[in-house]
């Protein structure tokens, strides 16, 4: 049985299982909570009927396939608190569990895999930097990667670890207990052990590092002997996407390993969310902000793909693809479609 793997000649590309260039141009956060609170759960009844693999399979695969993606990406949802953790202060701020591989399968696309084997995100005001160097924590890695890694799918691109850690410190003072160098090895050595233990064929797609929380040396030094794919986030304010790509280059300089941008996107006031701003004013210039990043980022040779945030608005992120009440933003939708075909439809040369 075949399966996703990555390869670069000219050009880095995944290559899917039938061995042709892929582009992972995907949708982040898409989480059937979205559709359950009090102002739309009429909608997910009455569109769904309350079922999560009908959700999968005609709401999110069918808008997917149309809108030109390729990929679910990671579905773990921001549900509560407030502030986006970019400033550096302290924020807590709660997010779904990411939904079951095994469910997400049926949307019918491929998708990712999260195994959160530590709670140090820099939106977590609640860190735990347990040593990487023990035996629970090599006890707890094995556990995830035995229940949640799916080695037979082909449809599963790869795994992620954490999303947005706090590697080079987190907003409450709390951290590493001992040499940075020597606790990223254990990390990386004993997180992905537990997973080619159990799944030896499927990439590893790594922490997803933000760009404003920032990746120390010793850390990509670590990854980079570890995991496939250097994943990175990122959400530059309007004008600053080439500042945000000089530290993704030289992060994927550094450790020689091919990108994935595995969450980035805008926002705008909209009517559940009128407070929203400090990025673009509406959809349609939410629309240019998406087709400069993907013209942008499909041009990078080091460039496996890019998710975006998010699919369906909810009141704690307040963006989406689509409106609370499970109706496309348009304006919005449209030129994504567009892009989005013209580079699948480019990708293919990317093997010569």
């Amino acid at each position: 049985m075949a399966f996703f793997t990555v390869a670069g000649r000219r050009q880095w590309t995944f290559l899917d299982p039938d061995g042709e260039p892929f582009p992972s141009i995907g949708v982040a956060h898409a989480h059937d909570t979205n559709l359950r609170y009090g102002h739309n759960q009429d909608i997910w009844r009455e569109r769904y009927g309350g079922d999560r693999a009908k959700w999968l399979r005609d709401g999110l695969g069918q808008d997917l396939r149309a809108w030109g993606f390729t990929t679910v990406g990671a579905t773990g949802e921001y549900i509560s608190g407030t502030g986006l953790g970019v400033t550096g202060t302290v924020v807590d701020l709660g997010h779904a569990v990411d939904l079951p591989g095994a469910e997400v399968a049926a949307a019918g696309l491929p998708y990712v895999q999260a195994l959160r084997v530590a709670e140090i995100e820099s939106w977590n005001g609640y860190p735990a930097f347990r040593d990487p160097r023990s035996a629970a924590f090599a006890e707890y890695c094995d556990h995830l990667a035995r229940t949640l890694c799916r080695p037979d799918d082909p449809l599963l691109l790869g795994y992620f670890l954490v999303d947005g850690p706090a590697w080079a410190g987190h907003p409450t003072g709390a951290g590493w207990a001992g040499p940075l160098a020597e606790i990223a090895e254990a990390y990386y050595a004993t997180a992905t052990a537990a997973i080619r233990r159990h799944d030896p064929d499927h990439l590893i797609l790594g922490d997803r590092y933000g760009t404003k929380a920032g990746a120390p040396d010793e850390v990509l030094d670590a990854a980079a002997k570890h995991v496939d794919v250097l994943s990175v986030q990122t959400f530059p304010k309007p004008g600053g996407l080439d500042r945000a790509l000089e530290t993704i280059e030289r992060w994927h300089t550094r450790t020689g390993l091919p990108v994935l941008v595995a969450d980035t996107g805008n926002w705008c006031p909209t009517r559940l969310s009128p407070h929203r701003t400090g990025s673009v004013r509406d959809q349609a210039e939410r629309a240019e902000g998406y087709v400069r990043t993907a013209e942008t980022l499909a041009a990078l040779d080091w460039c496996l793909g890019w998710h975006w945030c998010a699919y369906v608005e909810n009141p704690q992120r307040g963006w989406g693809l689509k409106d609370p009440w499970d109706e496309p933003y348009e304006a919005l939708t449209g030129p994504v479609t567009e892009v989005n075909r013209r580079v699948t439809g480019a990708w293919a040369a990317r093997r010569a």
